[in-house]
């Protein structure tokens, strides 16, 4: 009974999930949301509240201002009727004097027109709320009215129509009908939802701050940086953090035990493959002697990759420096094969500075040269500026790479078949290895495939700028 409650209740959260994305994927809502943490929890915490104040706020002031205007209306309403009532039972000969009195008595304007301003019944501004109820009001309480305009500034003007067929034009103030100050609460309320939000901005940057610090110390592990850090933050980022730590140092002891079996071994290897080269040495120069020595020297081969390998990458510091000093270390440090190679450079700003290992960078670009010097006999080497990356493209006509072993080549230890072994020749199968792994200790990528200029393998370097 368990089980099925507990199944019961992963198929829900499975079900839920996927109609929400069916929803957001619908409405199109994912791509105008923020993408950052700190945007994504605002919006859940101010959303919310903008949605409430406003549905509130609409709600009270249209009620309010509604009961306010019904109020004021009704009683310049019943001025209005008392003066057409009695105007309409005063002489002839009284009716300006009566015009006269009555604007004093009440603060209205009077007059008698003989045609409308304008045909329709009313006018008034969109955003005019309590006009709905004010015109509703006159209409039922005022005989005989013909047209009311709100547009005016601050006047309310209305015609009525009289038995000879003219109008009796009323000009009146409009804070006799509505509130005198309506936009206050509205301003308080802006104003209340302006100061929470800059409180909630304060309060949410220091809650993503150790998010970013963490994510900031992560990235730079990534790159082989050991950056100091100490967990701060809420108990959830606290425990993130240790972790982080904890699993920081598990992997830098397990690099440190295979750097120091890798050393230890080849250094071991080196005593006793001496011993046999100089006794070799010793020896007649006969047929034997020669294919011992070569067998040797490849075994001395394979023990300089092993080392090399096991070198620990991460001592050289990073450097600043601008792309066309890089792109004339790298450029220089390959003078023996200025023939061979073909240098491009594509960049906008020649001075952008770059972070990252000189040396590193040469070693990785070094294996893969040699590599395509092997097996090719034109090379082309392009470094690209993009916005946010830096890319080095090395292309040869050799052979190239089947699509099907593009991923086993980056692998260590794997030797490809005799079509295009890229490694040195009699190696373990470490070239490319070394040379993916000092890319990615610069946050960025290798990617081989075919290229579509020369023929041949093309490497790409991706490096973060």
């Amino acid at each position: 009974m368990f089980c099925i409650k507990a199944y019961g209740h992963i198929f829900r959260l499975h079900y839920n999930h996927y109609k929400n994305s069916r929803i957001m994927k619908y409405f199109k809502l994912k791509k105008y949301l923020p993408r950052s943490f700190f945007g994504r929890t605002l919006l859940i915490i101010i959303l919310p509240i903008i949605v409430l104040e406003a549905i509130v706020g609409f709600a009270f002031i249209q009620r309010y201002f509604e009961q306010v205007t019904n109020q004021l209306a009704k009683s310049t309403v019943l001025q209005m009727n008392y003066v057409l009532d009695r105007y309409e039972n005063t002489n002839s000969d009284a009716k300006e004097f009566f015009l006269k009195e009555m604007e004093k008595k009440f603060d209205i304007k009077l007059t008698i027109v003989p045609e409308k301003s304008n045909i329709d019944f009313f006018q008034k501004h969109p955003y005019d709320f309590s006009g709905i109820t004010l015109i509703k009001i006159l209409k039922n309480d005022v005989p005989s009215i013909e047209h009311i305009d709100l547009k005016s500034n601050g006047v309310v003007t209305i015609f009525t129509s009289l038995p000879n067929k003219s109008y009796f034009k009323f000009e009146i103030e409009r804070e006799r009908f509505t509130a005198s100050n309506p936009h206050q609460l509205l301003v308080l309320m802006v104003l209340l939802t302006i100061i929470l939000g800059f409180l909630l901005l304060m309060v949410l940057r220091n809650q993503i701050k150790p998010i970013k610090t963490l994510a900031s110390v992560a990235e730079a592990f990534g790159k082989g940086q050991s950056v100091s850090y100490k967990p701060t933050g809420s108990i959830e980022i606290r425990k993130a953090g240790s972790a982080f730590l904890e699993m920081r140092k598990r992997l830098e002891r397990q690099i440190e035990q295979r750097t120091q079996m890798l050393s230890g071994v080849s250094h071991d290897l080196r005593t006793p493959l001496t011993r046999l080269k100089l006794a070799l040495a010793l020896k007649e120069d006969d047929i034997e002697t020669k294919e011992m020595l070569k067998d040797i020297l490849v075994m001395q081969n394979i023990l300089d990759e092993f080392l090399e390998f096991s070198k620990n990458q991460k001592t050289e510091k990073v450097k600043e420096i601008s792309l066309i000093d890089l792109y004339e270390f790298l450029k220089n440090n390959n003078k023996n094969l200025k023939e061979t190679l073909i240098w491009q450079l594509s960049s906008k700003n020649h001075e952008r500075k770059v972070h990252l290992r000189p040396n590193n960078l040469l070693r990785a670009l070094s294996n893969l040269i040699e590599n395509a010097v092997f097996y090719g006999s034109q090379i082309k080497i392009s470094v690209i500026e993009k916005k946010t990356r830096l890319l080095i493209h090395i292309e040869d006509d050799g052979p190239g790479i089947p699509p099907e072993k593009v991923k086993d080549a980056v692998k260590p230890f794997v030797r490809l078949d005799n079509s295009r072994n890229l490694n040195k020749p009699h190696g373990v199968g470490l070239g490319l290895s070394i040379a993916s792994d000092l890319i990615k200790i610069h946050g960025g990528n290798l990617n081989l495939k075919k290229s579509q200029d020369l023929g041949g393998l093309k490497a790409s370097l991706t490096l973060p700028l």
